[in-house]
């Protein structure tokens, strides 16, 4: 058998950081992993991929079980997702990294509708209470960060310890509105707010007239396809539109009602370094009965090249919710 091949440095350009990339077969070695399927509520089904720790690690660690939920245009085995569940995974964690309606091109094709997220959430965390896991932690990325504490705020579910958020917006639609401004997108905030009204009309939750939208300069300042957004104007109202409370944390994390832990990254180009001491600030005059916040000095917002300080964070915190 050949020897695997040595782990090479990914650059970033403009970042002055380099990311090594993680490899199946050196990354998993220690691991079982398994592919599970799960079934939503309203009869959708997503992939989830359960990481089963050594057999010889601390066992208190083995029984706390972690939900991972990607961010924006993610999934289950990309980027920080798969990063902090191997990294969990070998740190002695049981985690469960699951797909949303949100994943992938859900909402470049209509199903990613984020308010129907709790549904997605709640089969992964009876799946885990399912296999004899009686403690559950909620770990959410970005956009997940929202997903899951909404989540818990919402249903307050049994056997949910703890909601651990990364880089970690205070408003989905606020943070968009900021970007498409400062890049001047191309329609602006307010119009796709008018055409998204006039399009989905009185029934939102009705298909039929629903279209793809791509907005330009929305993520760049050029015209090229790489500063460019798609979505469909359902996708974006119950994401990013006005009147999506789901989306906004700052309404959200208040309810919260478990310890609850803020990581957020000390160069994030997305989230402004002010939201996560509001978040914070919110929850700790809320309903949770702790509230930590840690920041990854000189991580950009998908923590390039910082993954062993944020495995490190998270499961300091972990081993609190282990008792």
């Amino acid at each position: 058998m050949a020897p695997p091949r040595r782990l090479r440095p990914t650059p970033r350009p403009g970042l002055g950081i380099t990311r090594r990339t993680p490899v199946f077969g050196r990354d998993d070695r220690a691991l079982r992993t398994r592919l599970v399927a799960l079934d939503s509520e309203d009869g959708q089904q997503w992939d989830a991929m359960l990481f089963e720790p050594p057999r010889r690690g601390d066992p208190q660690r083995r029984r706390l079980a972690v939900v991972v939920v990607h961010g924006s245009v993610g999934n289950y085995l990309t980027g920080v997702p798969r990063r902090i569940s191997f990294g969990l995974g070998n740190a002695g964690f049981t985690v469960l990294s699951i797909n949303t309606r949100m994943a992938n091109y859900g909402v470049f094709f209509g199903g990613g509708l984020m308010h129907q997220t709790p549904r997605d959430i709640a089969p992964a965390v009876a799946y885990l209470r399912r296999i004899g896991h009686k403690r559950v932690v909620l770990l959410g990325f970005s956009m997940g960060a929202t997903i899951v504490t909404h989540f818990q705020a919402l249903r307050q579910p049994e056997g949910v310890v703890g909601v651990c958020t990364l880089a970690h917006p205070i408003s989905l639609p606020g943070s968009l509105r900021r970007r498409w401004e400062h890049f001047g997108s191309r329609p602006g905030y307010e119009s796709v707010v008018r055409l998204a009204r006039a399009r989905i009309g009185v029934d939102p939750d009705d298909p039929a007239n629903d279209r793809i939208l791509i907005v330009t300069r929305s993520r760049g300042p050029t015209d090229e396809p790489l500063d460019a957004e798609i979505w469909t104007y359902r996708t974006w109202w119950f994401s990013r539109g006005p009147e999506a409370p789901h989306a906004e944390s700052r309404l959200q994390v208040g309810e919260v009602s478990v310890p609850l832990a803020l990581i957020q990254a000390g160069e994030d180009e997305l989230v402004m370094d002010t939201e996560g001491s509001q978040l914070a600030s919110l929850a700790r005059q809320g309903r949770a009965p702790s509230v930590h916040l840690h920041t990854i000095e000189g991580a950009d917002h998908v923590f390039t090249g910082r993954d062993q300080q944020l495995v490190e964070a998270i499961t300091a915190w972990l081993d609190e919710r282990t008792a």
